[in-house]
């Protein structure tokens, strides 16, 4: 009778199975629903989009110690405010499918439709046209940065908005014809996964003007659900990103603060001192408070859900 207990182990190498659940090939963004909306960090604390279409000059942005410069490749121009939408929208589905424990991919496949629903855009055939070059744009900026990480030690790295990008001609797996696939840069999977990213109001999508997206932006990341936040003219001007004179921006943000609308802050220019400062227009609010209830169930029942999980 043969022994079976000798001198198996490479034997039952040899006859392992093969891993049956490999990583997801493509996340298919169609088939989540979007609670909340949200925003990644830094590209809220800092301009790495442009404020307006055809602008191909290098931009460089100073912020104490960080530097962060801005190109575009082959003159398309850099990748705007609006074409930010994109990112957006990746960024919320990807995190509500977190919040649920469903499977994730960098690659993000979508139909336009979707998109256009989703981000509050028209439904036409120059929306198409605008998808595509948005992506082109988004595909051929780069952002070149220093990061501080101690007195001495730090780091410069260049990365671009995202790594690629192609709408599906013909039928593949669950694919449908003329679905567009993006993928993301590693860097901004990890910011979503380590959840370096900020809601946003479902609102954000209504604000016409590319300035006035930007300065909610850094009201959201800077006053955040404090009473206030107070900044200079200058420094807030420099944050934006903005190619429009001084002059013309203290104008812009004047008008602003005049008609007062922008989703969740109210803004005011003290034109004696120069200051600008945003305040929370839901702080102590029933509707806030509701909210961060809310997120807090979220995130409570997500971790016990990975608690579960370790058992």
């Amino acid at each position: 009778m043969l022994d079976h207990t000798k001198k198996t182990g490479k034997r039952n190498l040899k006859t392992l199975r093969p891993y049956i659940h490999k990583q997801l090939e493509f996340f298919i963004a169609d088939d989540i629903d979007i609670c909340t909306f949200r925003d990644e960090m830094a590209s809220m604390e800092h301009p790495f989009f442009a404020l307006k279409a055809g602008d191909t000059k290098v931009r460089q942005y100073k912020n104490g110690n960080v530097t962060v410069t801005i190109r575009s490749s082959a003159g398309i121009g850099l990748a705007t405010i609006f074409d930010k939408d994109i990112w957006i929208y990746a960024i919320s589905k990807l995190q509500e499918a977190i919040n649920n424990d469903q499977p994730i991919s960098r690659t993000v496949a979508f139909t336009p439709y979707d998109f256009f629903v989703t981000t509050n855009r028209a439904k036409s055939g120059r929306a198409y046209d605008d998808l595509e070059k948005a992506l082109s744009r988004l595909k051929g900026t780069s952002i070149k940065t220093n990061i501080i990480y101690s007195q001495d030690e730090q780091e410069t790295i260049e990365f671009g908005l995202i790594d690629s990008w192609r709408i599906v001609e013909k039928q593949k797996g669950k694919l449908e014809i003329g679905m567009v696939e993006v993928t993301l840069p590693d860097w901004l999977y990890q910011a979503i996964t380590k959840t370096k990213v900020l809601q946003i109001s479902p609102d954000y999508f209504r604000i016409r003007k590319a300035i006035d997206r930007r300065l909610y932006e850094i009201a959201r990341k800077h006053c955040g659900s404090q009473h206030e936040f107070t900044i200079s003219l200058d420094k807030l001007y420099s944050k934006t990103g903005s190619t429009a004179v001084l002059s013309k921006f203290k104008f812009n943000v004047k008008q602003l603060s005049k008609t007062n609308d922008l989703p969740d802050y109210e803004i005011m220019l003290d034109l004696t001192t120069d200051k600008v400062t945003f305040k929370n227009r839901n702080q102590n609010t029933p509707q806030a408070e509701a909210s961060c209830k809310r997120e807090k169930g979220k995130r409570e029942v997500h971790k016990i859900k990975k608690q579960l999980l370790k058992k």
